[in-house]
């Protein structure tokens, strides 16, 4: 493990269950990500730290992965060490060496500790300021972070936060087929797998499959037919998933739930969500 950097990787949706179900949908989290790292013949170790948290030790070059896990909403490579506040000035200082411009210094505090957390970041800001006094505290929109989140006897110190995709880890739901030729039809499938459904592809566009498959390594398929009324659709699969937006939606013959997740989107929410995802394919 002494080759690999630590990452703590955050979750949000996840921490609204309850507690049976909340540790139910961690393990299928945990479960995808080392299955998608597995795929990619990369190693991942994991281990739970805490609500809303979870660790993991990789490759930095693998970090993008993450970018494409479903369940989790960001996630920043991490130094840790046993909770003191003289280590904490230390690795600041070294942190004001190499940064210019503004900066602002973010604590976060679980547990019972002699300090606050607002006295965590006086005093780490303070030494910040000695050590580069060219630097301007700039609390709203600072160029340069320093993050302390403190975890009873453990700190983690991180300068960048990477976002992720949020919403539920896909298997924790049920399973849905999609119809898959164009980009509104891709971005529905998206979505519902962002739900948590696990996906199963009626598509010639070989393209679009492939990079569904980049966001879900178990994805499934089904055999393509002009006729979606002809497929004899598995009993497990509970809806059926179509890209059609209000302005060109049409009724179809089917018996089984019809899913349209774009029907009230605007142009605008459709623009922006498909940059994002974009945005995190690029990574």
């Amino acid at each position: 493990m002494s080759d690999l950097s630590l990452f703590l990787l955050r979750y949000g949706e996840i921490g609204t269950k309850s507690s049976n179900i909340r540790k139910h949908f961690e393990d299928i989290l945990i479960q995808n990500m080392e299955r998608t790292f597995l795929n990619e013949g990369e190693e991942l170790i994991t281990e739970k730290k805490g609500m809303g948290r979870i660790f993991a030790h990789t490759d930095p070059k693998n970090s993008y992965l993450f970018s494409r896990t479903f369940g989790l909403v960001s996630y920043s490579e991490a130094e840790s060490f046993t909770t003191d506040l003289d280590e904490m000035i230390k690795r600041a200082r070294k942190f004001a060496e190499n940064i210019s411009g503004t900066f602002a210094v973010r604590a976060r505090r679980v547990g019972e500790h002699e300090f606050g957390s607002q006295e965590v970041e006086a005093k780490v800001g303070e030494a910040v300021l000695e050590a580069n006094p060219e630097l301007t505290v700039d609390l709203d929109r600072p160029e340069e972070e320093f993050h302390i989140e403190i975890r009873h006897s453990d700190t983690y110190v991180f300068t960048d936060i990477q976002e992720a995709p949020g919403g539920l880890p896909v298997g924790s739901q049920g399973k849905v087929a999609a119809v898959v030729e164009d980009e509104l039809d891709f971005l529905s499938a998206w979505l519902m797998m962002r739900r948590g459904a696990r996906l199963y592809v009626i598509s010639k566009n070989r393209e679009s499959v492939e990079r569904l498959r980049r966001w879900d390594v178990s994805l499934k398929e089904l055999e393509y037919a002009e006729d979606i009324s002809s497929i004899d659709f598995p009993e497990h699969i509970k809806a059926l998933v179509l890209g059609e937006t209000l302005e060109d939606y049409s009724p179809i013959d089917i018996d089984m739930m019809v899913v349209r997740p774009l029907i009230g989107f605007t142009d605008e929410r459709i623009e922006n969500t498909l940059s994002f995802i974009e945005r995190l394919e690029e990574k």
